[in-house]
């Protein structure tokens, strides 16, 4: 059932305006949340499965997208690691 959210989010993000070159992928956090993850040259947006969004800029480190508060580590082939506030999730590529 948490995986049918992923086919809307999918939708969504495949429809935004002429960013079709940006390469979209699906991660799962194993005691955390699945995520859509939208990459482009400057930036990646995260979809949690309850709809929130978080546009996080690049980093002078082309692995690391990063706000105040919020960090998207891509740390090996298809792994990352999220840091949300407090909480720290370890995410395997699912697709994409």
């Amino acid at each position: 059932m948490r995986t049918l959210w992923l086919i809307p989010a999918l939708a969504l993000l495949s429809g935004c305006d002429g960013l079709q070159q940006d390469k979209l992928a699906t991660f799962s956090c194993p005691n955390g949340p699945s995520l859509v993850v939208k990459y482009s040259d400057d930036a990646v947006t995260i979809v949690f499965p309850d709809g929130r969004r978080e546009l996080l800029p690049a980093t002078e480190n082309e692995n690391i997208y990063a706000k105040p508060g919020t960090v998207w580590h891509l740390e090996a082939f298809r792994t990352a690691r999220l840091t949300d506030g407090a909480k720290s999730y370890h995410c395997d590529q699912m697709a994409g």
